[in-house]
């Protein structure tokens, strides 16, 4: 085993040893932007319902400490995070992205990159979809509901984001 000096990709880029957009989620001119909400997710409302959480630039980086937390909703609900479907840029099936299936048959937060690799984290959103150019325009956040939510419940999130 060696000891390691290890630096991130900001302090790097500060002493001029990697280029600047790696490290542009840290970057001095795009500050952290926030999505923050809650809504009032009724009794009975069914599988596949959908909150738009907000929107956000394709190329815009979700911070690690983005977190969705929901009252218990139903005993066999869960809930997944992700970028609504939008045929104008063919983006299909990124609905749970973000975090997969987190049951909500009681009180609880989920991450918003749970469902995100290590190695991607701090990639803009279009390179997380699956494009292998920036596609521009807006992409949805959303979260969606994976059952009947027979009880209802209040659901808030925090998003930390930056955008270029």
């Amino acid at each position: 085993m060696a000891v390691e000096d290890l630096k991130g990709v900001y302090v790097m880029a500060m002493a001029g040893l990697v280029p600047a957009r790696a490290a542009s989620f840290h970057h001095f001119d795009n500050p952290l932007k926030q999505l923050a909400d809650r809504v009032a997710v009724p009794s009975g409302a069914s599988i596949a319902s959908t909150i738009e959480l907000g929107q956000v630039k394709s190329s815009a980086v979700l911070s690690a400490l983005g977190f969705v937390q929901f009252g218990a909703l139903a005993a066999s609900t869960t809930l997944k995070v992700g970028l609504k479907d939008d045929s104008q840029i063919a983006l299909t099936g990124k609905t749970a992205l973000l975090n997969a299936a987190t049951s909500t048959a009681s009180a609880g937060t989920m991450a918003i990159g749970a469902a995100v690799a290590l190695a991607d984290r701090y990639k803009p959103l279009w390179e997380l979809a699956g494009f292998t150019a920036d596609p521009g325009g807006v992409f949805t956040l959303v979260a969606e509901l994976g059952g009947a939510a027979s009880t209802g419940g209040t659901v808030a999130w925090e998003i930390p984001f930056t955008s270029f």
